[in-house]
């Protein structure tokens, strides 16, 4: 029964799908109500800053490059559907004998996310990637862009964090504790990435509509696979992460008016 409580409290939340707010509705799945962003400067720490008109679904290659570490090489790829196109690495090099199925389920996952951000043919979105974090063991891939619905724009995010020994995507839970990461946005010591004073003070008032449990429960099912154990939701995730620099990032949905999601910044050696 709880567990029915945090799903049906989890879905009222905001998430990064097709199309772009309008000012009466949301184009969300599902829609949360933020505090406005006026104000004084909260206790959030602010990180320092650092189209196609095809009708049928179309992939290709694009330009190759070799990554610095292990001589692990990537081609851009691109997967086109109507208006909406996401570019998504090809690897090679990996000395991985399941190099093969980690490009498909790369391939894959890039196209069940677009498919999932451009549910209708007139959604024109644009997605890119970039490779955070690349180790010996691990990859992190995140893609931003933006999904723009006729005059309306919306900024999206997702990623995908892999395991390249045994060729499986993994997610937050697979390298922090859900219930830590939780405790710690709540906290005054949360630190936002690349956020504005605006952002940081809307933030700050948002997070007194959540709760301990419901962040735990979303970061159990941030990031791919969708289908986990245990999972309550096999929909598409509200929560995405990565790694860079031996900090984790964690995307969070908010409203439009505080930039549709925010990235929340956790460096585990010094909590």
């Amino acid at each position: 029964m709880k567990r029915l409580f945090l799903y049906l409290a989890i879905i009222s939340l905001p998430i990064i799908t097709v199309g772009c707010k309008n000012k009466d509705n949301s184009d969300l799945k599902s829609i949360m109500t933020t505090a406005s962003a006026n104000g004084s400067m909260s206790s959030t720490t602010i990180a320092a800053e650092s189209s196609t008109d095809n009708k049928t679904p179309e992939t290709k290659a694009d330009t190759k490059k070799t990554t610095s570490k292990n001589s692990i090489t990537e081609t851009s790829q691109s997967f086109t559907k109507d208006k909406s196109k996401v570019s998504y690495p090809k690897l090679g090099g990996t000395n991985s004998k399941n190099e093969n199925s980690i490009n498909t389920m790369i391939e894959d996952n890039a196209k069940t996310a677009l498919n999932s951000l451009s549910s209708t043919p007139d959604s024109n979105t644009e997605i890119n990637y970039s490779i955070k974090n690349q180790s010996r063991n691990r990859m992190s891939i995140v893609y931003t862009g933006t999904s723009k619905d006729g005059s309306n724009s919306k900024k999206v995010i997702f990623t995908n964090n892999i395991n390249l020994e045994n060729g499986k995507s993994i997610g937050l839970s697979d390298f922090a504790d859900p219930l830590t990461i939780a405790n710690y946005v709540l906290s005054d010591d949360v630190v936002l990435e690349n956020a504005s004073n605006s952002q940081a003070a809307g933030f700050e008032e948002y997070k007194k509509t959540l709760s301990v449990d419901i962040l735990k429960t979303l970061f159990e099912d941030a990031d791919f696979p969708l289908v986990k154990e245990n999972d309550i939701n096999e929909g598409f995730p509200k929560v995405f992460s990565y790694e860079s620099g031996g900090d984790i990032f964690i995307s969070m949905p908010v409203s439009h008016e505080l930039g549709d999601y925010v990235l929340i910044k956790y460096s585990p050696n010094t909590k």
